[in-house]
């Protein structure tokens, strides 16, 4: 859920176009969801994708809100070759360009979603595809299938389940509707504030990531070195732990200064839950706190999936390459990325079996 576009739109006391991603074949440079508001003004926040996909949805928003029509406008990406005009990304995809976006739905998506709520926005899309729409109907749907406001009509409650699942868009083009999942907000707790850890922060941080930044340091963990965005906690791991709201949205990164503070972390986040944890160390130290953690008697398939040693394998060395490294494992989570099976068996074959009594 993207919180500046929503807060935006709630915010926005002029009249507004969203331009929403909600089909995509083949190849694009964005995904279905991609958001960008246009102001009555022609100012934006958000894009999806620049170049000329970009310039022609401008030019439809500006139609759009001229007559005060929705838009569905889809923009071929087939060019032939390097000496086409056209784009050669190799795909479709459709836009949704709705003329004037009523903010309470959205109103009540940010305040729900501020309790840890996980929600569905269904939009109808009313009127013959591919023209100009008679209207954009918007549903706000809870985790049980109960309708929050606007039109229950023919929302199909399996196709929200599968996108709360799935954390996906997907585009009913049979019956004109959209159904996007409004999962919680991710946060990153990052266990661990020396030269890494900053450097981690920074890059999680502009890839949308809610940071904060755990060390039992004061004089390390000084709020000055991190941007106003970053939480920054100065207490012993286990309490600081033991304190955090975990939920299926949580990444953990643990880059403290010595294994047996690594095996404090390690200990304490494998009994909650969390989307994605990795330990930054050579695979000998990693593999030492795996024994330890099997020994412990943890959950199998909880340790099966820890990122060790973290980060995908660039060759990075520096603190600004590793963090690179290792917010990109972090988006590779978050997508869904096909590499993720093969990184996970290829983990798994590295670990220790556990020891036989």
């Amino acid at each position: 859920m993207d919180h500046t576009l929503f807060k935006a739109i709630t915010d926005s006391r002029q009249r507004i176009t969203l331009a929403t991603i909600i089909d995509v074949k083949g190849s694009s440079p964005r995904h279905a969801g991609t958001k960008m508001l246009v102001g009555y003004d022609g100012t934006r926040t958000g894009t999806i994708g620049g170049g000329k996909s970009e310039a022609r949805t401008l030019d439809a928003c500006r139609q759009s809100r001229e007559s005060g029509r929705s838009l569905l406008l889809e923009t071929k990406m087939l060019g032939d070759g390097t000496a086409s005009t056209e784009m050669i990304c190799g795909g479709t995809h459709r836009v949704l360009i709705e003329a004037a976006v009523d903010p309470e739905p959205y109103r009540q998506a940010l305040a729900l979603h501020g309790q840890g709520k996980r929600l569905v926005f269904v939009k109808r899309l009313v009127g013959t595809p591919n023209e100009t729409l008679d209207a954009v109907e918007t549903s706000l749907i809870d985790a049980e299938g109960g309708i929050l406001c606007g039109p229950a009509g023919s929302i199909d409650l399996e196709r929200v389940a599968r996108a709360l699942q799935s954390g996906a868009p997907s585009f009913d083009t049979v019956n004109g509707l959209y159904y996007e999942p409004l999962l919680p907000e991710e946060k990153l707790l990052l266990l661990g504030s020396g030269h890494v850890g900053q450097a981690v922060a920074r890059t999680a941080a502009s890839a949308g990531f809610r940071v904060t930044v755990i060390d039992d340091r004061p004089e390390i963990i000084d709020a000055a070195r991190f941007d106003a965005t970053i939480r920054t906690v100065v207490a012993p791991y286990e309490q600081a732990i033991a304190e955090f709201a975990f939920d299926a949205a949580t990444y953990v990164v643990i880059v403290t200064r010595g294994h047996h503070l690594d095996l404090q972390c390690l200990r304490a986040i494998l009994t909650r839950d969390y989307r994605y944890a990795g330990i930054m160390g050579s695979r000998r130290k990693t593999r030492i706190l795996i024994e330890q953690a099997i020994t412990d008697g943890f959950d199998p398939e909880k340790i099966d999936a820890l990122c060790t040693p973290i980060g995908l394998d660039i060759g990075a060395e520096s603190p600004e390459e590793l963090a690179i490294a290792i917010v990109a494992e972090m988006i590779a989570f978050r997508r869904n990325a096909r590499i993720l099976p093969a990184l996970q068996h290829a983990r798994k074959a590295r670990r220790p079996a556990p020891a036989v009594n």
